[in-house]
């Protein structure tokens, strides 16, 4: 427990910083302060110029909207986090006047975009920064320990990202001494951000994984690209995602589906995928099946093994996703009872841990999210070889004996 007198001496530095940070710049929901950024902002205000010709729609993402007016956007989450009320985000060019907080933009954090920084919360958010060619802009991150990406532990070796919650819990100080222009948050609320939000440290929450498709996923590079100026980039790379994506799904459409087993035990339950999640919706493009795919859902089933042995122990394949994995007696090692499902004893279990980051970090939590098309063709490749001849995977790796 934290002694009083540390208490008071981390509350004292959080106050200081705090009032530091609010001296000279503006504070989440003011209008945003003109700046004149080199290249980077507008030199002479037109009210009648379009200062976002390329604008952004949507066709997979739900969780998420994006409006224009002709100086700012407006991006609308419509759950930030679980159970959370929709917050509204507005992006206004840097160099032009922000709207005022009123109406349906009051409460609303105001960002001057492009952002010259930012922190990303998950290691989801990699990727999608990476592709868009603005790795430059992230400035931190909570754990280099998750990440696969050699790029983002080069840059966090040699400074340039720092660590904000290496020890699990976000550093406050350091987050409020680095400024970054915005936080963007992976849709979990955190007992952090209140003291932050004070400190004006701007919040948006990227809810990408309430996304329950794999392409609603993948489309949250648009987020991304509000923020950062490229969204001609992200149609771009977005919409090669989205025709690979389809084309797979329909190579796979008329094939029969192919039964598998899907989830592992955790803390003596399984969870197992319900019939409208994400991993189910993979699934079923891949031209798969399960004995749970009728179930309603988003989310997972908790099951206890009996269950899962009566209904799904023959299920010739078994799609896991276990980083310590490598080897038939690895599963038999993790909990012996798993010997008796039929995949185990034929040998054709696969799991999603092929690439591994320096500290345990999982590629396909990574780059998964940013690229659901490879995914889908490692399944596609597992179920149903023959559609994929040569295949080469990605992420799945079929354990040994």
């Amino acid at each position: 427990m934290r002694s009083p007198r540390k208490t008071f001496v981390l509350s004292f530095a959080v106050s200081l910083l705090v009032g530091l940070a609010a001296c000279g710049s503006e504070r989440s929901g003011d209008p945003v302060a003109a700046s004149t950024d080199t290249g980077r902002c507008v030199s002479h205000y037109d009210a009648n110029t379009d200062y976002f010709p390329v604008k952004q729609t949507l066709r997979h993402a739900t969780n998420f909207t994006i409006t224009y007016a002709k100086n700012y956007q407006v991006i609308t989450v419509k759950q930030p986090s679980p159970g959370a009320k929709p917050e509204k985000y507005v992006l206004v060019r840097c160099g032009t006047p922000a709207p005022r907080p009123t109406g349906d933009l009051a409460g609303a954090v105001m960002v001057e975009v492009p952002v010259r920084s930012l922190f990303a919360a998950s290691t989801t958010h990699l990727p999608f920064l990476a592709d868009l060619g603005a790795l430059d802009l992230l400035k931190g991150i909570p754990t280099v320990r998750y990440v696969t990406s050699p790029e983002v532990w080069q840059r966090v070796r040699s400074g340039s990202i720092i660590e904000y919650a290496s020890g699990e819990e976000i550093d406050i100080e350091k987050v409020i001494g680095a400024r970054p222009d915005v936080l963007v948050g992976d849709g979990m609320e955190k007992q952090a951000y209140g003291p932050l939000r004070d400190a004006g440290i701007k919040i948006l929450e990227n809810a990408e994984w309430l996304e329950s498709t794999p392409l609603g996923r993948a489309e949250w590079i648009k987020f991304f690209a509000a923020l950062t100026g490229t969204e001609a980039k992200a149609a771009e790379i977005f919409g090669k995602v989205e025709r690979e994506y389809t084309a797979l799904a329909e190579k796979a459409k008329g094939v029969k589906p192919a039964t598998v087993l899907l989830g592992t035990m955790y803390s003596g339950q399984w969870y197992m995928p319900a019939g409208g999640s994400y991993a189910a919706t993979l699934l079923k493009d891949a031209g798969g099946t399960y004995a749970w795919a009728g179930t309603e859902g988003t989310g997972s089933i908790s099951l206890d093994l009996e269950t899962v042995l009566a209904k799904a122990g023959h299920a010739p394949t078994w799609l896991v996703i276990e980083n310590t994995w490598r080897t038939l007696a690895d599963v038999e090692q993790a909990d012996p009872r798993y010997a008796k499902l039929t995949a185990v004893q034929d040998g054709n279990v696969w799991s999603a841990n092929k690439v591994l980051g320096p500290g345990g970090g999982n590629d396909y939590y990574e780059r998964g999210v940013a690229r659901p098309d490879l995914i889908l063709a490692d399944l596609i490749a597992i179920l149903h070889p023959e559609l994929a001849p040569g295949h080469e995977f990605t992420f799945y790796r079929r354990l040994t004996k």
